[in-house]
């Protein structure tokens, strides 16, 4: 294949090679007349990664960057991104099986509209290897579906090479049940796949199985590399991208399915870390759907209802203090959230707002402009927070 590449795959990968080189090979199955590349940047992997990129026989034009010390998934990816010659980024992970029609079918969603991000389904599981790392959850789902014995080795294979090539292993793959999934999939039944009416589908950015052009990638600086800690650089970027006005598509077609291994995460102190790097780096009231999505004390629904209400006041500069006292909120209880602790009533009335520009500014906000929802959400957490009524004349 000597035709420039319109599509590089991008695939970041640390101490993943028995993972990685299923990854790879089902790349080799691809059913498509699109040229490809595939750009996999090792994060410093000790495990021989280096030595089977060197020796494995793939038929499509392939690119390995090495980065010798692991410096998080941002920089891998920005390291393969600088080596990409596609106009296409397709963002996969070392420990996916794509299906045979995986770039083909982000190619084409891309040839029908411009300013697109294409979001696959993420959620799909198989058990390609047993670990013997694996947490009780994990033994569990293997005990379910016949495959656990305590007898088991390390990394004693669960699914053959062969079953990858005759796609056995997509009808061997399971839903990941999680609260998170749960989310997720709740939010497509309400506003369907092509998320026109969510106004954060940012939340469908992750990159096991997504693409977007190149050229948006580049302008917004790519992946932030300050996030080292595991998580969130995929929607640091996915918001960013919203920003620039980017449209967003689920495509439940566009299969990947995660090889299980144990969890990357080594302390719930590094989703704490950046959640609080993201509510840092996002404090402004533009990205106040950012502190919704992370903080989380509504439904879907009403997030989403408040940010369209949200929308609509930014056209008037008279709402900035409500929405800064609403974002100020929000991080009260992402704090909280997280386990830091701070004074609500001194920090919130040491002279930072005025209750009662505040509550005429929020009376104005439900009667002229119908914020019936953002309102009551603003009012609930000044009751929650500082156990007081913003419509009160003794918190004026």
């Amino acid at each position: 294949m000597n035709e420039k590449p319109k599509v590089s795959v991008i695939i970041p990968s640390y101490n993943a090679k028995e993972r990685l080189e299923g990854s790879l090979y089902s790349l080799t199955l691809q059913e498509t007349d699109v040229p490809f590349e595939v750009i996999v940047a090792d994060n410093g992997s000790t495990d021989g990664t280096m030595e089977m990129l060197k020796k494995i026989e793939l038929n499509y034009p392939f690119k390995k960057v090495r980065i010798p010390v692991n410096q998080g998934i941002a920089k891998g990816r920005n390291d393969a991104i600088r080596e990409a010659e596609g106009d296409l980024l397709i963002f996969h992970d070392s420990d996916m099986l794509a299906e045979p029609q995986f770039i083909q079918k982000h190619a084409e969603a891309h040839a029908e509209k411009e300013h697109l991000v294409i979001c696959g389904v993420c959620w799909k599981r198989i058990y390609r290897y047993f670990y013997t790392a694996f947490d009780q959850e994990h033994i569990k789902q293997l005990k379910n579906q016949g495959l656990y014995h305590s007898q088991m080795k390390d990394k004693t294979p669960l699914l053959s090479m062969e079953e990858v090539k005759n796609g056995v292993f997509l009808e061997k793959s399971f839903d990941l049940q999680s609260p998170f999934i749960d989310i997720l999939k709740e939010i497509l039944e309400t506003y369907d796949y092509d998320l026109s009416s969510y106004e954060l589908p940012w939340r469908f950015f992750i990159t096991n199985n997504s693409s977007v052009k190149r050229k948006h990638v580049v302008a917004l600086g790519m992946f932030d590399e300050k996030i080292v800690r595991y998580g969130f650089e995929d929607y640091d970027l996915g918001i960013r991208l919203h920003q620039l006005g980017l449209s967003f598509e689920l495509r439940e077609d566009i299969m990947s399915v995660h090889q299980e291994h144990p969890s990357n995460l080594t302390s719930f102190d590094d989703i704490k870390y950046n959640i609080l790097y993201m509510c840092d780096k996002y404090n402004h009231i533009d990205a106040i759907d950012v502190h919704l999505a992370f903080s989380s004390p509504f439904s879907h629904t009403m997030t989403n209802d408040m940010v369209k209400e949200i929308c609509q006041l930014r056209e008037n500069s008279a709402f900035d203090g409500l929405l800064s006292y609403f974002l100020e909120l929000l991080h009260l209880i992402t704090e909280r959230n997280v386990g830091v602790k701070r004074d609500y009533h001194d920090m919130l009335s040491a002279g930072h707002f005025s209750f009662k520009k505040l509550a005429e500014a929020a009376q104005l906000a439900r009667q002229e402009y119908g914020c019936m929802v953002l309102v009551e959400a603003i009012q609930g957490l000044t009751k929650e927070l500082l156990h007081a009524d913003l419509f009160e004349a003794d918190v004026m």
